[in-house]
């Protein structure tokens, strides 16, 4: 990790665009020097997976020129399908043990060997019986082209992390303190959307949705023979809180129609991941695992009346998040139309925002209290 003051880079790759974040502390702030982005082709990355690396490394290259950034510490935010954090239950066992095992019991939980993955680890829990862990991994098919990619670009990888754990980031970064103890955080990509579960400042489960922006996209083109450009233009048009302000389908706007299932499908999908959580959290004697609210992160967020129609389905609180809102990060470089679409850039303003936690985590761990039920007379 860079020292305090070292300017940084942080990378977002996604399925449709490289986004950057580039810039260094300041006392208790972390300050933007330049945020930007560039489109990708389709199918350059998919899936977290670099299909083209010649392609991509071109792209990042010409847009770390353009922007004009200068740091060499680079922080890499990578997601996908094929990635990995959830919680295991290993027997108790002490740090020196569990990092000399952590390979053996994290290849039981990956779908190929352990020595195929970038394997990572956090001590969530310990009593005298076991030792709870998050267990993170992603596959070096996936981790290693993109460092070879930012190595080419003359840039020296620092670190390497899971999307979500970058917006979670984001959004503790916004809120600090005055965060509820369990909360959910939606990244609505384009190629995805990622579900994660926090509880008292720990991410304790996230899952992979192939729902997202692009679906909507591919949906517009495949029933209206519309062009990318076109179905795009029409997405943006479009107004989810129409939907419920006329109570059913609206016949008279064939669009809206259209994506209607498709957006309450990725609803439904949501609900269940947030089911499975406190299907596996929640008890009789402790309410702090229900879920309070959902915080909406990536670029299809901007669709107009995302937050308030899954509020609506959900029956949760729902909030965009812009992560120019907090109070650490100085904005003052940062162009007005990108301060307006904040949400698109949570996932690299988090990342890059890792530097800041050098010298203290955004929130403070709360101590929890276990409320008893009383028994039925």
């Amino acid at each position: 990790m860079p020292r305090k003051m070292d300017a940084v880079v942080a990378i977002d790759w996604g399925s449709t665009s490289l986004k950057i974040c580039a810039g260094r502390t300041k006392g208790s702030q972390f300050v933007i020097e330049q945020i930007a982005q560039t489109p990708l082709p389709e199918g350059a990355i998919r899936e977290g997976v670099i299909n083209e690396p010649e392609t991509v490394h071109k792209a990042l290259r010409g847009l770390l020129q353009s922007a004009g950034v200068k740091a060499r510490s680079a922080f890499l935010a990578l997601g996908g399908s094929q990635t990995t954090a959830r919680p295991v239950r290993l027997p108790a066992m002490p740090d020196e043990v569990l990092r000399k095992t952590i390979q053996f019991e994290a290849s039981r939980y990956l779908p190929s060997s352990a020595e195929e993955h970038l394997i990572g680890y956090g001590v969530l829990d310990r009593t005298a019986e076991h030792t709870e862990i998050l267990l993170v991994a992603a596959p070096r098919t996936l981790t290693d082209p993109a460092v070879e990619i930012a190595e080419k670009c003359g840039l020296e990888v620092e670190l390497v992390e899971l999307q979500p754990f970058a917006s979670v980031r984001a959004v503790q970064a916004v809120y600090q303190d005055e965060l509820p103890m369990t909360y959910g955080v939606v990244d609505f990509g384009g190629s995805h959307t990622q579900i994660s579960v926090v509880r008292n400042t720990v991410l304790l489960l996230t899952r992979y949705i192939p729902i997202a922006g692009e679906t909507f996209t591919a949906a517009l083109k495949g029933y209206f023979h519309y062009e990318t450009e076109q179905a795009q233009s029409v997405k943006a048009g479009l107004n989810l809180a129409e939907l419920i302000e006329q109570g059913s389908v609206p016949q008279e706007n064939p669009p809206l129609r259209l994506i209607q299932p498709i957006v309450d499908e990725l609803i439904r999908e949501i609900r269940r991941s947030l089911n499975y959580y406190q299907s596996q959290y929640q008890s009789g004697k402790n309410s702090n695992e229900r879920i309070e609210c959902l915080y909406l992160v990536g670029g299809s967020v901007l669709l107009k009346g995302s937050a308030d129609y899954i509020s609506h389905k959900m029956g949760l609180p729902v909030f965009p998040l812009s992560p120019f809102e907090a109070m650490r990060i100085d904005t003052t470089r940062v162009h007005p139309d990108q301060l307006e679409a904040g949400a698109r850039w949570a996932t690299v303003v988090g990342s890059a925002c890792a530097t800041l936690e050098i010298s203290g985590a955004w929130v403070q761990p709360r101590e929890e209290v276990v409320e008893e039920v009383a028994s039925a007379a």
